[in-house]
């Protein structure tokens, strides 16, 4: 929002560009006039006209234009009867001006001529002034309805956010409980036949509870914070695996600093252990890469387990594709390619000025 000074100095700057321009204005139709005098007659004139549509302002202000129906006509007739009172004066005052000048410059006052000339000069110039006068009203409502309008698409972008963090947020949550249910049931299955190993899970497990209560609940994180989660659940899975899972993580150190959706990449992680690799007696390899181009950052989570097949799309997928839509308005790609019996590979492609910017 701009300063008040800087507000009135256009005001006043546009009645002195008024001022200039009706003094060439007079210098054309009285070249043998001094310019001085008419520069300073005109600018003279304009700055009494000025004052004047500061009243006008401030009635407008007191009593705005709020719709062109007819439940506004006092408001309107009141506007065209004070911009029709404030010409009239406006030209008295200007008129005074220049017999004041003239007094100054040496010419006496003839009443006479004055009585003679003042009506010549309203039927000359009052319809002119009585225009200004109602742009200075025109102007101020003009710019009352802007800076309106500017509000109000600055609180629907505010509420358009908040709707969208809040939906963004429910998705995470139905992810969440989704995990957690998912490791309860592996904790169940180890601790008959591995105690020290479920004993070992629900450590990890209450590490990595620690950290997402910790987190802020951001919808954007920076990729290293992702990663230090997908860490945190993958040492869980291991544990349950013990020793038949293989993990590679593929990012390079200078792509950690770029912005990703929070809580994005564990459940892609969870699907490829649960549906890929969790049946296979050999367990498998499962490998997180992340690369760039100029507009796009590119994160992979590939396994060679059992192949994603369409149509057993879960909780987890189905919530990614919402949240990215969300998030990126269509701007995103997420692609599942699977070959039965060989494994899946899941590739979203983010742009890079929403996520984070460009990489040094």
């Amino acid at each position: 929002m701009q300063p008040a000074g800087m507000k009135w100095r256009w005001y006043w700057g546009i009645w002195g560009l008024m001022g200039l321009y009706m003094a060439t204005w007079d210098m054309v139709m009285y070249p043998s006039a001094p310019v001085l005098r008419l520069l300073l007659l005109n600018l003279l004139q304009n700055g009494v006209w000025g004052l004047l549509g500061l009243y006008l302002i401030w009635l407008a202000d007191r009593h705005s234009i709020e719709s062109f129906t007819w439940s506004q006509w006092r408001t309107w007739i009141l506007h065209l009867l004070a911009s029709i009172l404030v010409a009239a004066l406006g030209l008295f005052l200007a008129y005074l001006v220049s017999l004041l000048l003239e007094s100054a410059w040496g010419k006496a006052i003839d009443l006479a001529r004055v009585r003679k000339d003042l009506p010549r000069f309203y039927r000359a110039y009052f319809h002119t002034n009585l225009l200004l006068m109602w742009a200075v009203v025109a102007a101020f409502h003009a710019l009352r309805i802007y800076r309106k309008y500017k509000a109000r698409e600055v609180e629907a972008a505010q509420l358009e956010a908040r709707f969208a963090e809040a939906q963004n947020l429910a998705l995470r949550m139905q992810l969440q409980p989704h995990f957690l249910f998912n490791t309860l049931n592996s904790i169940s299955a180890l601790i008959h036949e591995n105690p020290d190993g479920a004993d070992d899970m629900i450590s990890r497990l209450g590490g990595f509870l620690r950290m997402t209560l910790d987190a802020p609940p951001d919808q954007i994180v920076p990729l290293r914070k992702e990663l230090a989660f997908i860490k945190a659940y993958l040492a869980i899975e291991q544990v349950r695996f013990q020793g038949r899972l293989q993990v590679e993580l593929d990012v390079h150190t200078g792509l950690q600093d770029l912005r990703v959706p929070s809580f994005i990449l564990q459940p892609l992680v969870e699907n490829a252990i649960r549906h890929g690799l969790s049946d296979r007696s050999l367990g498998g390899h499962l490998r997180v890469r992340a690369s760039r181009d100029s507009e796009y950052l590119t994160l992979e989570v590939q396994d060679d387990g059992e192949g994603y097949l369409p149509g057993r799309e879960g909780v987890g997928l189905g919530s990614i594709r919402a949240r990215l839509g969300l998030i990126y308005k269509g701007r995103h790609q997420m692609d599942i390619l699977g070959v039965p019996g060989r494994g899946t590979l899941v590739v979203l492609r983010l742009p890079l000025e929403a996520v984070g910017g460009e990489v040094p």
